[in-house]
């Protein structure tokens, strides 16, 4: 298994716990921790959800080349850090962004919403040449040959 599958993975099961420790801060409002709803959706469905299905894709569609380089992989650790880089803004400033209402915080889950729709592109730069019809591979296995 590669390292960025493995990372992605491993990430997604840190976001999984993260957003159940969220989702059971849910169950006591009393504590008073503002706009945590979208945190935990945010958490749950991009951190673990996503994570976990783009790194196993990434694994298991045909097509990947064997060295595991940053070159062959490019397209995978951009949408690995990306996307991470997209979901720690939004786990920083969509608490503080009703708390304070300052226009940073408002930029950062814009900045936030554009970096996780990046990570979506690189990953569909990565993932789309793998997806071919058998008859499509058959002429791709040709012409290496």
């Amino acid at each position: 298994m590669p390292l960025i599958t493995r990372l992605f993975l491993k990430t997604g099961l840190v976001y999984f716990l993260g957003s159940l420790i969220i989702g059971i801060l849910l169950q006591f409002p009393s504590i008073g921790i503002p706009n945590l709803v979208p945190l935990f959706w945010h958490m749950l469905m991009l951190g673990w959800i996503t994570q976990i299905i783009f790194g196993i894709s990434v694994w298991m569609f045909p097509g990947r080349k064997k060295v595991e380089s940053f070159i062959n992989q490019r397209w995978s650790w951009l949408t690995y850090g990306f996307l991470n880089t997209g979901l720690i803004l939004r786990i920083v400033s969509e608490p503080l962004i009703v708390t304070s209402g300052s226009a940073v915080w408002k930029m950062l889950i814009i900045i936030s919403a554009v970096t996780q729709f990046l990570a979506v592109v690189f990953y569909v730069v990565e993932i789309w040449p793998r997806v071919l019809s058998p008859k499509q591979r058959r002429l791709q296995k040709k012409a290496k040959s």
